[in-house]
């Protein structure tokens, strides 16, 4: 093999490990903004972002901070801000959202979600999965039960629940949580259940369903499971 031949193949073989590593997320938990930098997170390890990364529900993170979700607008993470491999972005204070677009009831109005853009719902909107949710938050579901949607529930733009996620979070020694969509800080002395069976305390100890306990770090959100999906 002559040394040109052996010098492309080299090449390519390096682009090649390039392009499937800014495929490949799988590895990383989420990327986060600190202090102007850009972050990748795996576990309690935090790296620079030297090459983009390709996460789940089509969520490409560029080495600027910037993302994008299914070749859509570009956007930028924000200080403070993390953006999970699953397509949940994580906000400084505590709250977290969906980047994919979605259907979302909070604090008793409908919200659509594209592209970042939120808009309230201005007249019904039928899904291609037989549901339809009115700008008042009255739905019929495909199964033909008629309700009225509650803070936190969400929806694909094709009709398909999203299971919802809460939050428990440090900031600056104060526990905040996220639940139903809203934020609600505790009191030291104050203890919430969760919808999954968490309970949390107004101090930072953290009771988990099955009996596993711990206590939150300063600067921690950990996400839970939300309210059961409504069909």
């Amino acid at each position: 093999m002559n040394t040109s031949r052996f010098i492309c193949l080299l090449t390519l073989a390096f682009v090649s490990a390039l392009s499937f590593r800014a495929q490949a997320g799988d590895d990383v938990d989420g990327v986060t903004v600190k202090g102007g930098q850009v972050y990748f997170l795996h576990g309690d390890n935090r790296e620079i972002l030297s090459e983009n990364l390709k996460f789940s529900a089509d969520v490409q993170v560029n080495t600027d901070g910037t993302f994008t979700v299914a070749k859509g607008k570009e956007r930028l993470l924000g200080e403070g801000q993390m953006l999970r491999r699953d397509g949940w972005l994580l906000n400084s204070d505590g709250s977290a959202e969906p980047v994919f677009d979605h259907l979302a009831m909070k604090a008793g109005q409908v919200q659509v979600v594209c592209d970042g853009q939120t808009e309230a719902l201005a007249k019904p909107m039928n899904f291609t999965n037989g549901l339809s949710v009115a700008p008042d938050g009255y739905c019929v579901y495909p199964s033909g039960a008629h309700t009225r949607l509650m803070d936190g529930q969400m929806f694909h733009l094709d009709g398909t629940p999203i299971l919802s996620k809460d939050t428990i979070s440090l900031k600056n020694g104060r526990v905040v949580v996220q639940k139903d969509g809203s934020l609600i800080p505790l009191a030291g002395v104050q203890i919430m259940g969760m919808n999954d069976g968490t309970r949390v305390h107004g101090d930072g100890f953290i009771q988990k369903s099955d009996g596993a306990s711990f206590h939150l770090r300063e600067g921690q959100t950990i996400l839970i499971d939300g309210a059961l999906v409504r069909r």
